[in-house]
């Protein structure tokens, strides 16, 4: 099937955007619904639309990019899912007009978020402060049911230009480490971000540490160290 998802954004000021997007495709007229999955930080993270005549659009607005989501319920109870990278992108001037997705531009940095699920809330704080800040958030919560979690993790890691890491204050899941090991094998510059009120963990060569407050990560001093790894 040709169905796909389309965008478009506008810069609005105080990094900032407002954008849309809808779906596309030679076979529109056989979807009759589309359930737009957004990222969690939304106060609606699922949104039902009906409206065929405008493809289904979705009209919204925020800070940052995310792997926006679509489910389509199509004529006879088939179903297809969709999956799109917000793309948003600082004008020349900000009163720059709408521009199509489809317009090469550079895309925004974009980080692989590993924790282990005692450390879910600070990485949920990490990742809103992130996504506001212009990064690209991948993580655990955009596995979808059914897809092979390892698999789906590995292929984050290939498409992120970092990795950032939650370190407890115990041992390390061995998931985190085995995924901080995998961004070590593909090259990919790593941070580890440990409790500030614990000791400095032993980590493998090459991977960066810093310390954290998990009640109130620094989103920006992420965002400065991967602004410095990914321009080398």
């Amino acid at each position: 099937m040709t169905l796909r998802i389309a965008q478009d954004f506008q810069y609005v000021g105080n990094d900032y955007w407002k954008w849309r997007a809808w779906i596309e495709g030679d076979e529109l007229g056989e979807v009759e619904q589309v359930v737009w999955i957004l990222h969690p930080s939304f106060a609606k993270p699922r949104i039902t639309v009906k409206t065929r005549d405008n493809g289904f659009r979705l009209d919204a607005s925020g800070w940052g990019t995310f792997l926006l989501r679509a489910e389509l319920s199509l004529q006879g109870g088939r179903t297809q899912a969709l999956r799109h990278n917000l793309r948003l992108e600082y004008p020349d001037e900000e009163a720059a007009p709408m521009r199509s997705a489809s317009a090469p531009r550079p895309r925004a940095a974009s980080v692989f978020l590993s924790y282990s699920s005692i450390d879910a809330r600070a990485a949920a704080r990490l990742r809103d402060g992130l996504t506001q800040a212009g990064v690209q958030v991948l993580d655990q919560t955009g596995v979808t049911p059914g897809e092979p979690w390892q698999e789906a993790l590995a292929n984050m890691i290939a498409r992120a230009d970092a990795v950032v890491t939650l370190v407890g204050d115990d041992d390390m899941s061995p998931w985190v480490s085995a995924e901080m090991s995998h961004a070590l094998a593909s090259d990919k510059p790593t941070l580890a971000l440990f409790n500030e009120r614990a000791a400095t963990p032993r980590l493998p060569e090459g991977v960066q540490t810093r310390p954290f407050n998990p009640r109130e990560p620094d989103a920006q001093g992420v965002r400065e160290w991967l602004g410095q790894v990914v321009s080398r």
